[in-house]
């Protein structure tokens, strides 16, 4: 009788390996989905066309550094199929705009990047990405 232990736990390693790449890549999807989001949002200011340079919603859009500057954050493990991604915006009026402050009316808003969240979260998208990519990593 032979012991076939190193073999079955081989294939475990090997199994472990293939869902941990699938989640990886997930991953990278939902941050490039999340980024897409954000930018829609963002980039959804109406302008009044009595007065061009005042937005009914949103912040004028005048140069395009808050858009170009919004960015996927690469996944980076935790641990076994633990994974953090997200999404990040280089410019330096980027938060006041989501959370308010600064130069903006006490309580006036613009957020661009919860609501992408959200959007991704409640659409069941963030499921469907992570199922598939675990479905094609497993099978090769």
């Amino acid at each position: 009788m032979s012991d076939n232990l190193p073999q079955v736990n081989a294939a475990i390693d090997a199994l472990m390996v293939r869902v941990d790449e699938g989640i990886s890549r997930a991953g990278t999807l939902i941050s490039l989905q999340l980024q897409r989001n954000a930018v829609a949002n963002a980039s959804e200011a109406k302008h009044s066309p009595k007065e061009p340079r005042v937005p009914t919603v949103g912040p004028n859009r005048v140069t395009g550094n808050l858009v170009n500057n919004i960015r996927p954050i690469p996944p980076m493990r935790k641990g076994f199929g633990t994974y953090t991604t997200g999404v990040e915006s280089g410019a330096v009026y980027s938060r006041q705009l989501e959370e308010g402050g600064g130069k903006w009316k006490q309580g006036v808003k613009y957020p661009y990047m919860l609501p992408a969240r959200d959007q991704l979260l409640l659409s069941g998208q963030v499921s469907q990405i992570l199922a598939s990519s675990i479905v094609s990593a497993l099978r090769g």
